[in-house]
């Protein structure tokens, strides 16, 4: 658990939505930071934000978000709405000048994400958007291998996140193009998306091959999708994404092909041409598959706080986000 130094007051947090991913993800992390006090929430269902606050113990709880942000001590906030409302808040809190964590996908549409970006760079302060993938810690190996030159050129990737068909999950929301922007590929094959660029840290594409289906699960969005990216310096990348693959378990992987290595996502495996034979680089594994997943978003959050504690900028900002959600509207227009 990070510590508080002598100096260090605690960082004063409002969390705006009270939902799924708040209450079994966020907040339960957010309990274990020492250096950190959270001081409301809010949620539009203010008697479940009045449960979810008795339940952790913060102080304050509303229905209206502008109550929560008229609060001078607060720091940040963190948002975890759905996607229709993250332009709204984000402008909001911005204009009360707290930083900013805010949910995948940033935004709808990219319109709405360059009034974000641009009013965080007017208020001077951090929009960081909740893309915990980055912060898994094999992520994070294989990003100081890929950028320590250990697989020289990356010149194909190929990934994917394949949910087997079942009963969803998550929100109803998620099905519905007014309020999420879109399918699959905005929630399961963003994530992998973003990765893989982020991993690649190439984000330039200069053609597109995609087919949407919505053949499977009978939705107004797309339910599978399939498209290959060229990008800069003639680099390709294949993504897949589904909510309804008809086989026993789910599938997710990233795929990293070099000119002197190759590198697996999920389970990690390093290999590495030397001397003339193909070694097995990988660092020994410490962690499961389920904390590797749980752990990304511990991370996250640590991140995010270090971010404002240190006055550093966050390795996922809105800026990336912009640059991953104009490639999306790429891949839905080809």
């Amino acid at each position: 658990m990070p510590k508080l130094s002598k100096r260090e007051e605690p960082l004063r947090l409002g969390v705006i939505g009270a939902g799924g991913i708040a209450q079994a993800v966020h907040l339960p992390n957010l309990k274990k930071f020492a250096d950190v006090s959270l001081e409301a929430i809010c949620d539009l269902d203010v008697s479940k934000a009045g449960l979810v606050a008795q339940k952790f113990g913060i102080p304050r709880f509303f229905e209206d978000p502008q109550n929560l942000l008229a609060i001078p001590d607060i720091d940040a906030v963190m948002i975890f709405t759905p996607t229709n409302s993250h332009l709204a808040l984000t402008l909001m809190a911005l204009d009360a000048q707290k930083h900013v964590m805010v949910e995948r996908p940033i935004a709808r549409r990219v319109s709405e994400a360059e009034k974000m970006v641009e009013a965080a760079r007017k208020a001077d302060r951090i929009l960081m958007v909740a893309m915990n993938h980055r912060f898994r810690p094999d992520s994070m190996i294989l990003k100081n291998f890929i950028e320590g030159g250990e697989l020289g050129d990356i010149f194909i990737v190929r990934s994917g996140w394949l949910k087997k068909k079942g009963r969803w999950s998550g929100a109803e929301w998620c099905f519905r193009k007014r309020i999420s922007g879109g399918g699959v590929l905005m929630d399961l094959g963003l994530q992998m998306l973003d990765l893989s660029l982020w991993l690649m840290d190439n984000y330039t594409v200069e053609n597109v091959l995609a087919v949407q289906f919505h053949n499977m699960l009978g939705l107004e969005v797309e339910d599978t999708i399939a498209c290959q990216l060229q990008l800069d310096g003639g680099k390709i990348l294949t993504l897949h994404a589904s909510w309804a693959l008809l086989a026993p378990e789910t599938q997710a992987y990233a795929h990293f092909w070099g000119t002197k290595g190759a590198a697996v996502l999920n389970p990690l495996r390093i290999d590495k041409e030397m001397h003339g034979n193909l070694v097995n680089v990988t660092p020994e594994k410490t962690i499961t598959p389920r904390e590797l997943y749980r752990s990304s978003f511990r991370y996250e959050v640590r991140h995010f706080l270090e971010c404002i504690r240190h006055n550093r900028s966050t390795i996922s900002s809105g800026e990336d986000a912009l640059k991953v959600l104009k490639i999306v509207e790429g891949i839905y227009k080809a």
